[in-house]
């Protein structure tokens, strides 16, 4: 009997993308296989794209898919066919030392889907790594669920307080997600572009203050708002080491940064270290997330606390994935979704 075909868009070498017809994938008796509705491009999709990053090719990339269940495996009874969900497609191993300690986001034994990533028809993985979803949850808002766990993470990670003053500093989706989350943590927050149409979008999504650094000194700004006390917290969500410097002098005694965007080409830092020894300053990162913050993100897009789905500027279909990596590439409009079913 001959078996049915899927779509995959097979990234061959960087810069070149091949649409293929490839058997949809078996499933194992643990595994769960999904009929993808979208997949949204996320920018290291792009930077893989541009041989900007150290994958192996030819890989089917795209990571943050949402879709119906298609089959399932004999040990798999969290989930059903026909079933709305969200995956996450990097399988820790759970028995590795960042496992065992908490930190699964940095597993050093993870196991990515090099194959089967979310620019196609089908994906398949173990069913530990699938999250069911709300019938009313809309797929377009759950395919956040992924950048929207590592934004969690991060945010976390700055400790918040309700009145405390957090600015974001590059307004795209992801510096979009991060104001919305930080206020939920009660902050005050100052979204910081140089795009007027992304402060636009952050002032519609509560952005308590909105500034073009272009066009208004953000240090003077930040300590006329704060009375001459500074920040209590910022994300650094543009790669770039010299804003990273340059946020660092904005903090209030006890401040806190999240550098939480890659910087390629890589760069390094220049900054006195008397500004944190006497300031209290805490400098971290934060890179990838744990199940547990998967969980958090869909409770909050489920929950209407975080609004993803207004993120989306461009719906394209699986053929113009080239052109949507293209849109990201250039900084033009917010979240490019592919739709694939």
């Amino acid at each position: 009997m001959k078996k049915q075909l899927m779509r995959q868009m097979w990234c061959e070498k960087p810069g070149q993308l091949e649409l293929r017809y490839n058997p949809i994938f078996e499933v194992g008796d643990d595994d769960v296989l999904v009929k993808v509705a979208y997949t949204g491009i996320c920018p290291w999709d792009v930077r893989a794209f541009s041989g900007k990053s150290s994958v192996a090719f030819p890989r089917v990339l795209g990571h943050e898919t949402s879709g119906h269940v298609a089959a399932v495996g004999k040990n798999v009874t969290h989930v059903q066919v026909g079933q709305p969900v969200v995956a996450d497609f990097i399988v820790k191993c759970g028995v590795c030392r960042a496992c065992r300690r908490g930190r699964p986001n940095r597993c050093q034994n993870p196991t990515y889907q090099q194959f089967g990533g979310g620019y196609a028809d089908y994906v398949r993985l173990p069913a530990k790594n699938i999250y069911p979803l709300k019938p009313e949850t809309s797929l377009k808002a759950a395919a956040f669920m992924e950048p929207l766990a590592c934004v969690w993470r991060g945010q976390r990670m700055l400790q918040l307080q309700p009145g405390d003053v957090a600015l974001v500093v590059g307004v795209g989706p992801i510096g979009l997600m991060h104001a919305q989350v930080a206020r939920r943590f009660g902050a005050r927050v100052i979204a910081s572009d140089v795009l007027p149409e992304r402060l636009q979008k952050a002032r519609e999504l509560g952005a308590d203050w909105v500034v073009n650094p272009q066009e208004t000194d953000l240090k003077t700004f930040v300590q006329e708002i704060t009375e001459g006390w500074g920040l209590d917290a910022a994300v650094v969500a543009v790669g770039s080491a010299r804003l990273v410097e340059q946020t660092l002098t904005l903090l209030a005694p006890g401040g806190r940064l999240n550098i939480f965007a890659g910087v390629y080409p890589r760069d390094e830092l220049r900054i006195d270290p008397n500004l944190i020894h006497y300031g209290e300053y805490v400098l971290t990162g934060s890179a990838d997330s744990a199940p547990e913050d998967m969980q958090r993100a869909l409770d909050l897009i489920e929950g209407g606390l975080v609004n993803t789905e207004s993120l989306i500027s461009h719906v394209l279909p699986l053929e113009e994935l080239g052109r949507g990596f293209e849109l990201v590439k250039h900084r033009e409009g917010l979240k490019i979704m592919i739709e694939v079913a």
